[in-house]
């Protein structure tokens, strides 16, 4: 009984062994490719997900690779933009393979093909050069170029890659960071900072033109309206010397009563400050009459 317990067991590993080293899985985003004595065609890549059967090894081997996106993370590089400011960037990159082939005869494991990305990366970093550092970095949207370079590093890495043969597909070229060397940093601060005086600077003077402005305008407003005022008062002064020049003939004729009437006129201005009582003789009041209504300051 024992010994037969033992067979069955032996028996299953084998049939386990058996299998294992005939059969092979796809999943569904994989894809296979089915080596003979280490060789392959066309007919060796297999895309059908499943289980799938192969000669056991050495004869056949399989070697079975992701369809997902692969992502890249280099270290960073540093690099001078074209106004001569050094940056530290890290890209990212995403491919695929596109010729799973290709990339067998040619890489073989995504290792390999991460290296040799990250190499070939290095080679068309100089696409930074020919921008400045504001247009990697600046608060003014327009004024980047983030999206530009990035769509230029990702044409020149396929091509760099479609020349090597290795049936990978560049999806993207991306830059997740941009990080500033200790001198550039302070570079850059010096820079915003003569930025920033400049246009105060422009703002004060553009301040000071406008109070000019203003000022001129009030100046020339102010003088328009006294010359109005003035030429208001001279028709207004030649109106009392004309109505005055009426009552110079019916004066001509009493000289002397006018003028002393005049003085006692004044006089009485002075005497009726303090709100004063006062008589008149019967001729005083004779000459009022004579003279028609006399006008005293008010209250007098």
């Amino acid at each position: 009984m024992k010994n037969k317990t033992s067979f069955i067991i032996a028996l299953i590993v084998v049939v386990m062994l058996g299998t294992y080293a005939v059969c092979f899985q796809v999943r569904y985003d994989e894809v296979a490719v089915k080596t003979t004595f280490d060789n392959a065609d066309e007919n060796s890549i297999i895309k059908e997900p499943g289980l799938h059967f192969k000669a056991p090894w050495p004869f056949q081997k399989v070697e079975t690779y992701s369809t997902r996106l692969q992502v890249l993370e280099p270290k960073l590089i540093e690099q001078q933009t074209a106004d001569e400011k050094t940056v530290a960037i890290r890209p990212y990159v995403t491919w695929s393979i596109d010729d799973p082939l290709s990339f067998f005869k040619r890489i073989r494991t995504v290792e390999d093909a991460n290296d040799r990305i990250e190499s070939l990366l290095t080679t068309s970093r100089g696409i930074i050069s020919k921008y400045t550092f504001g247009q990697l970095v600046n608060t003014d949207p327009s004024q980047l170029k983030l999206t530009e370079i990035e769509k230029m590093s990702t044409d020149q890495l396929q091509k760099l890659v479609d020349d090597s043969g290795y049936g990978i597909t560049i999806k993207q070229v991306g830059i997740r960071r941009i990080k500033l060397p200790e001198k550039t940093t302070e570079s850059v601060f010096e820079t915003m900072k003569k930025t920033r005086e400049r246009m105060a600077a422009n703002a004060r003077q553009e301040g000071k033109a406008k109070a000019a402005a203003i000022k001129s305008d009030a100046e020339t407003a102010a003088k328009r309206m006294k010359a109005i005022a003035e030429r208001r008062a001279q028709e207004i002064r030649a109106k009392g010397d004309r109505e005055a020049a009426k009552y110079y003939a019916s004066f001509a004729n009493d000289k002397e009563d006018f003028a002393i009437f005049l003085f006692k006129n004044e006089a009485l201005k002075e005497m009726l400050k303090n709100n004063s009582t006062f008589v008149l003789p019967a001729e005083d009041l004779g000459l009022f009459e004579s003279v028609g209504e006399v006008n005293l300051p008010a209250g007098q």
